[in-house]
């Protein structure tokens, strides 16, 4: 029966080929949101693995998401070193690169001595070399694989911060997660912006047990703004939970389109073949069967759906990948994508396939 199946298949060319068109989008879309929303998530975890024991301070009323340019100054930076339970400050220059390919990149610029650790000392450089202190006031940067169009990116180009050229002279490796998409010596840009302030002061405590309780001590001894890398994660993670929302709404319009598609075809296809049927019963055929019948050509449909979508999804998330580096197809999705076809196919296929189940068999043999 699978066979007939299969034949069936062929039967109607351009209608079974546009159902499976349609059920090929609806399941490229959804794996392509999936990828993103899984890739986000990826990222999210791996920058909180990183900030544990740190806390990032911003001038009261400001964050991480809020805070950019000079606000805090070089000796407030002095005094939170001193504070009672931190280890060391890495003060930083923060700005938002909107033009361009680098839409959305967020710079930071930060003492060259301190680099490697806000890099993080377990993250390799792909190419290129790391900003050294022979750089402290060059315009150079290194790149993270959170930056836009990371790929297409090389080693001796240029990217513009505040109207200047900055040499692109490292690459991290791929799926690293630093504190920023692009990192360069905060002096070239305090230079250029004629300043001495801060955006912000990254504060590594000495007792990663004691992070939560020096973040509290610094919000209310100094008035300002301190946010642990669990606060910061909290933050990501109720962005990123907006994005899961509206995959499963894309999702569900997915499904309601593409299994009406399957539902119009399997009608059709009962109302065209109903002599067929009437014949299939009067040499013996019970309405199991030929539930079954309808039912295995409707899991053809979804299956070849489902891969076409997925063959498609690889195209759209490589695309996606040049833009947003954390997006990728996972074995996980490939079953996702296989399920929600097939299943779709099945649930919207079922009242067809009992329509044809219940063909009397007389009155089929005298339809023309």
């Amino acid at each position: 029966m699978i066979d007939f199946a299969l034949k069936n298949l062929f039967r109607n060319k351009t209608r079974n080929a546009l159902t499976i068109l349609g059920i090929a989008i609806g399941v490229a879309l959804l794996l392509s949101l999936v990828s993103i929303s899984e890739g986000i998530n990826k990222m999210i975890s791996n920058f909180g693995e990183g900030m544990v024991g740190t806390i990032s301070v911003f001038p009261e009323g400001k964050s991480m998401f809020t805070s950019e340019g000079g606000q805090l100054s070089k000796d407030f930076a002095d005094e939170l070193e001193n504070f009672e339970g931190v280890d060391y400050v890495i003060p930083y220059y923060g700005t938002l690169l909107s033009s361009g390919s680098m839409g959305g990149a967020y710079a930071m610029g930060v003492p060259v001595d301190k680099v490697s650790e806000v890099v993080g000392e377990e993250i390799k450089i792909k190419d290129g070399r790391m900003i050294d202190e022979g750089d402290k006031g060059e315009r150079v940067a290194i790149i993270g694989s959170t930056y836009p169009n990371y790929k297409n990116t090389n080693v001796g180009d240029a990217i513009s911060i505040h109207g200047r050229a900055f040499e692109i002279i490292g690459k991290l490796e791929e799926g690293s997660a630093s504190a920023a998409d692009v990192i360069f010596p905060i002096e070239a840009i305090q230079e250029i912006d004629k300043t001495d302030k801060l955006t912000g002061i990254i504060v590594r405590v000495n007792d990663v047990e004691r992070t939560e309780e020096i973040a509290d001590d610094i919000k209310s001894t100094l008035g300002v703004e301190a946010e642990t890398s669990k606060d910061l994660v909290r933050k990501f993670s109720d962005m990123t939970s907006q994005i899961g929302l509206m995959t499963y709404v894309i999702g569900g319009i997915s499904a309601l389109i593409g299994g009406i598609g399957i539902a119009n075809t399997m009608l059709m296809s009962v109302s065209e073949r109903r002599r067929e049927i009437g014949i299939m019963k009067a040499i013996g055929a019970t309405k199991g069967m030929i539930l079954k019948q309808f039912l295995q050509e409707a899991v053809m449909l979804g299956l070849v759906g489902g891969i076409t979508g997925i063959a498609l999804s690889f195209l759209g998330i490589y695309i996606l990948s040049l833009m947003i580096p954390f997006a990728a197809m996972t074995l996980n999705l490939i079953f996702v994508g296989l399920l929600f076809s097939v299943g779709l196919s099945t649930i919207f296929s079922v009242y067809p396939a009992w329509t044809a189940a219940k063909v009397d068999a007389i009155i089929a043999l005298k339809y023309e």
